[in-house]
């Protein structure tokens, strides 16, 4: 079976147990003629998935208890991996969720974290640098490089630190090696929201 989740910017396609990383014609070019169970979140793309492939949406078959109007279907597939945790997918955004007792309880939106470098970059020439992104983040650093990894790390870290309360932590996204470095616990797996997709195709 192969399963394609259609970003904003890229499409991530999964066959045989690899990933991987298109554009939205050269995903349509290899794998157009071709049976792919796919979800959605740019409405552009799809009217050219619609126009161009055989593809099926089953955007329908992922039922997240208690999840909102509106909230993003990498979001639900994702939340309908692994069971009851704290699930931060680290793209272009980054989203964490929260999964208690099969439902889900909440979450937010933050910038990924290359668009916080972007941010600061265009404030001052002095900020446009790589941050240090395995910097500590238990007490606060003096010198301007070491205070803008801090920046943009800590408030992350800690937010997550204070929503899990024991709670697995599962990682995913292009920068999610990196907040999985910060956590000795943390599961990384870049195909969690296709691991979402499988349970809900066999669920129905």
């Amino acid at each position: 079976m192969i399963l394609a989740d259609v970003g904003n910017r890229h499409v991530h396609i999964y066959e045989e147990g690899r990933v991987l990383h298109l554009e939205l014609e050269d995903a349509l070019d290899a794998f157009g003629e071709r049976i792919v169970h796919y979800i959605c979140v740019n409405p552009d793309a799809r009217e050219a998935i619609v126009r161009e492939s055989y593809w099926r949406d089953i955007s329908e078959q992922i039922n997240l208890p208690g999840a909102y109007e509106g909230m993003g279907i990498d979001r639900r597939a994702l939340c309908f991996s692994r069971g009851d945790g704290l699930y931060l997918d680290a793209g272009s955004a980054l989203t964490l969720d929260r999964v208690v007792a099969g439902e889900y309880r909440g979450g937010m939106i933050l910038p990924g974290l290359h668009s916080y470098r972007r941010m600061l970059a265009e404030i001052s020439p002095v900020l446009d640098r790589e941050p240090d992104w395995g910097i500590a983040t238990d007490k606060l650093p003096k010198g301007t490089p070491e205070q803008l990894s801090y920046g943009i790390i800590a408030p992350i870290y800690h937010e997550i630190c204070r929503q899990r309360e024991n709670l697995p932590l599962y990682v995913t996204g292009g920068d999610g090696r990196i907040v999985a470095s910060w956590f000795d616990d943390a599961v990384y797996d870049e195909a969690m929201v296709f691991e979402g997709m499988l349970n809900a195709l066999r669920s129905n």
